[in-house]
């Protein structure tokens, strides 16, 4: 039996897509029960009239992750193991909720698998998790400490840790380090952030860059990982590196608007987000631009992606057949919408 965490989530889902294609039974974790009908959605865009029978191969358990004997029933009688649950924010005020759900989750996990015997473990990290401004940024990069990473970084760093140590007493386990990741999602979904922003019409971009990843490739990674018992390893799986500036234009084309031209200065970037989170923190609501998220999008990063391709024969999607599939999973969730 293989588990996914976070199942009714962006990755997740896809994880559960790639494992049902290959017909392999899953347990499937989730909390939300509106999500979990998007899941089902998602079955339909992807497998058409095979979905009901993929739909079949998966166990589905409402469990809070926060709860150790909820997680104990989770894990038992499980081979192999799927962590992609997490708490993506890069507000201040949730890095707290961030270590709890992050660290502590994916430690409980970690024992949990050794206790009960887990054959393979794999866990989602972050490009966010990975240290090092170097021309190339790559899976041996240094963490710097005292450097102006994020507390989400942070949180994934701490976590990946907890896997490590895991290793150490035993727990075959693989990491992957992935960029943004880009698909169709529930609404709501941190990921469809970006999308979201570029259908409302975006005049300004910033001067970063960064790279981005199809969540089918990431889930066909994760996957492959396991099923050629590859542990032991930390793995970056990112896509085409992409300008924000082009990033944002590539979206804006393929949603008929028009793209960002004019560029924001760093200055006014960082001061539109403190007052942004301000506000957000005082509202109690979680979107738009944060310090962390304007700090992050004036700078360059590149990524050396030869150690995954080495392994897997890796490629990656390119940019627009990503966007292409995120729009027309999203239009077939809002056609199908259940009434």
């Amino acid at each position: 039996m293989n588990l996914v965490t976070g199942a009714t989530g962006l990755l997740g889902s896809h994880v559960l897509i790639e494992l049902t294609k290959r017909k392999l039974p899953v347990r499937a974790a989730y909390r939300s029960l509106q999500k979990k009908e998007v899941v089902k959605q998602l079955f339909f865009y992807y497998f058409n009239e095979q979905a009901e029978d993929k739909w079949a191969l998966i166990e589905w358990v409402k469990v809070d992750l926060q709860d150790i004997d909820g997680l104990k029933e989770l894990v038992k009688g499980c081979r192999f193991v799927y962590h992609c649950a997490a708490l993506v924010s890069f507000f201040k005020a949730d890095f707290e909720s961030c270590i709890r759900l992050n660290r502590y989750v994916t430690a409980n996990l970690v024992d949990l698998s050794n206790h009960y015997g887990v054959e393979h473990f794999c866990h989602v990290s972050s490009t966010a998790a990975i240290g090092g401004k170097e021309p190339l940024i790559n899976e041996k990069s240094k963490w710097q400490e005292g450097a102006k990473h994020s507390g989400y970084g942070i949180s994934k760093l701490m976590a990946e840790k907890e896997v490590w140590r895991g290793i150490e007493e035993g727990l075959k386990a693989v990491i992957v380090n992935p960029c943004v990741i880009l698909g169709p999602a529930a609404p709501g979904s941190p990921s469809l952030q970006m999308l979201e922003t570029a259908r409302k019409g975006i005049k300004f971009y910033t001067s970063g860059a960064n790279a981005v990843v199809d969540a089918r490739d990431v889930a066909w990674v994760m996957v492959e990982l396991i099923e050629k018992d590859i542990y032991s390893k930390r793995f970056l799986v990112v896509g085409p590196q992409q300008s924000f500036s082009a990033l944002f234009s590539a979206f804006a084309e393929s949603l008929g608007k028009k793209p960002p031209h004019i560029k924001a200065p760093k200055s006014l970037t960082l001061l539109f987000a403190a007052f942004h989170e301000l506000w957000c923190h005082i509202s109690g609501k979680r979107e738009g631009l944060t310090i962390e998220t304007a700090r992050s999008s004036h700078e360059v990063l590149c990524y050396d992606c030869n150690k995954i391709q080495k392994e897997l024969s890796f490629n990656h999607t390119p940019l627009n057949d990503m966007i292409n599939n995120m729009l027309g999973g999203l239009a077939y969730i809002k056609q199908n919408k259940p009434s």
